[in-house]
């Protein structure tokens, strides 16, 4: 995210503290929504501002929300995101290079504390960081996950109120697929321990800071 669209953001933050708790969580569902588009960060920060003016404006009249956007909420953000300038390839190919580092340098902190840890208890003076394939598949299977779970957040962020049999249905599922993940994960962990990775921890932590600072720059690029 560059500057101007840091910018915004923080002026948005900012204004949407004045929308009343009754708008409160239609204005996020929208955001939210708005989030898995695949309209730029600056783009989506231009919709946000547009949004916020219009619920305020309402707010000062004494209307609500539903009011002022006539109910039709996932409809008319298909249609504000319809009429603007999506991604090119290369804007979303910096994109995801840039999310992908944020995963893998964030990963990769997680992996030096543990290895810090391990290396505590054990006295290893050594210090080493080690990677099996079962650390490797793990951080596969939660980069996958994780961006499953974003991706079905943001498309159903609108979807119309379900009953409640439907929204406990939609939890229990949630959970059970939380469950597998994290069984899948201590299965790699426990069943595919070969040691691919051995260096010095100190060698590894400057590894992980050279990522977190490719991401920043890559990231400062994305408009």
């Amino acid at each position: 995210m560059n500057k101007i669209t840091k910018s915004m953001l923080k002026k948005n933050n900012s204004r949407e503290e004045a929308i009343l708790d009754e708008n409160q969580e239609i204005y996020t569902n929208m955001v939210v929504y708005l989030r898995g588009s695949d309209l730029t960060e600056y783009n989506q920060e231009l919709v946000r501002e547009d949004l916020i003016e219009l619920i305020l404006d309402g707010q000062e009249r004494g209307d609500d929300i539903q009011k002022v956007m006539g109910g039709n909420y996932k409809e008319i953000c298909d249609d504000i995101i319809d009429a603007m300038p999506k991604m090119s390839a290369k804007e979303k190919i910096i994109d995801l290079v840039g999310t992908s580092l944020n995963m893998l340098w964030i990963l990769g902190a997680i992996n030096v504390i543990i290895n810090f840890t391990i290396n505590l208890i054990d006295r290893n003076s050594e210090f080493n960081f080690t990677l099996s394939i079962g650390d490797i598949l793990a951080g596969i299977i939660i980069i996958i996950f994780s961006n499953g779970v974003v991706w079905y957040v943001t498309k159903t962020a609108l979807n119309e109120q379900q009953i409640n049999i439907k929204k406990k249905r939609s939890l229990f599922k949630g959970w059970l697929s939380l469950v597998m993940v994290f069984a899948t994960i201590l299965f790699a962990g426990l069943y595919f321990d070969t040691v691919v990775i051995n260096i010095h921890l100190i060698t590894a932590v400057i590894i992980i800071s050279l990522i977190f600072i490719a991401s920043k720059i890559i990231n400062s690029r994305v408009y």
